[in-house]
């Protein structure tokens, strides 16, 4: 009796489904209209439990730009990562499409909390069972924009420093994740 208890304890069903690491969060930033740079955040942690509750966490200092002095700017003057590390996104899915046997495009709601403001956005996601799990992209940005989320003077701020025109306040959002089973 005590074996089927452990067995318990060690495998929740909240939980069956985690993000392994390779998953990323894109977003696209346009400098003086003319300019557009692939940006990505490199630490997407979070799981998916078999009846589709869909909980990610993306870490803000994780930002990645491909320029050093831009990275720092982001995290201290647009998403300041002293007061908001992270950014959680969660949403429901039909428990069909965690275990799915086949590709399946689906629609659903995501409540993304950023810097302190929750934004629900629709967003179109291709889910994919593969070798290694679950492959869940999405299928069309989902655009966000810095005054939904209290990030104007954030992004003023940078276009300050950085002595630009310009930087666009839409930013469009994609997501390439890997589930792997826990």
């Amino acid at each position: 009796m005590s074996w089927m208890i452990l067995l318990l304890i060690s495998f929740p069903a909240w939980s069956s489904w985690e993000v392994a690491g390779g998953s990323v969060v894109q977003f696209i930033s346009i400098k003086n209209n003319a300019v557009g740079e692939l940006n990505q955040f490199e630490s997407v942690v979070g799981t998916v439990s078999d009846e589709g509750q869909v909980d990610i966490r993306v870490a803000l200092n994780a930002v990645e730009t491909n320029v050093g002095i831009r990275n720092d700017r982001m995290k201290e003057l647009l998403f300041e990562v002293g007061l908001f590390p992270e950014a959680k996104i969660t949403a429901q899915l039909a428990p069909s499409v965690v275990s799915a046997t086949q590709n399946q495009t689906v629609e659903t709601t995501l409540a993304i909390d950023l810097h302190g403001q929750v934004v629900n956005r629709t967003a179109t996601l291709q889910v994919a069972p593969n070798e290694k799990g679950l492959s869940v992209v999405s299928v069309a940005p989902i655009l966000l924009t810095a005054s939904e989320f209290g990030l104007e003077s954030g992004v003023a701020a940078l276009q300050s420093i950085a002595g630009l025109d310009a930087i666009s306040r839409v930013i469009p959002v994609t997501v390439r994740l890997q589930l792997v089973r826990q």
